[in-house]
């Protein structure tokens, strides 16, 4: 046994179950958003909602796809730390349209996002972020030990 194989990979170990957790939260939100009943209609309406956060098929949609994504990404750490990165730019970009969309308050949204869904979808962009650093740091250092 070498002393590559009696070392325990110990970098970035905690951003698989935290990937899990992110993806389980987010599986939840989009399959409860399926449940609501008044989630068929399209277009700017705040009393669609599961508790705080507005639903439409189309957002119910991406946010089972991120919680799908998400517990298949926490099965490898490479995964993981991809994941936080599309994380942070997929729901950036869905935060910037969505303050948009809710400033404007376009009643033809077909998205129907809300500030709640704002904070939800820009919290989870800051939380990819600082993922995604601490993992590759964390990687890129144990890799530096190892050489």
């Amino acid at each position: 046994m070498t002393s590559a194989e009696a070392r325990p990979r110990t970098a970035a170990t905690w951003l698989r179950p935290v990937v899990a957790v992110l993806g389980l939260l987010y599986l939840a939100l989009g399959i409860a958003g399926f449940l609501t009943p008044e989630t068929a209609a399209v277009g700017h309406e705040t009393s669609r909602a599961v508790w705080i956060f507005s639903v439409t098929p189309l957002l119910n949609l991406v946010h089972t796809a991120v919680g799908v994504l998400g517990l298949l990404a926490a099965t490898r750490r490479t995964g993981a730390i991809i994941y936080c990165w599309v994380l942070f730019v997929g729901f950036t970009g869905m935060t910037a349209y969505g303050i948009l969309a809710t400033a404007i308050g376009n009643p033809e949204d077909p998205i129907n996002l809300n500030w709640a869904g704002n904070w939800l979808h820009g919290l989870t962009a800051l939380a990819g972020l600082v993922l995604g650093i601490v993992a590759a740091r964390a990687v890129n250092k144990a890799a530096r030990r190892r050489r």
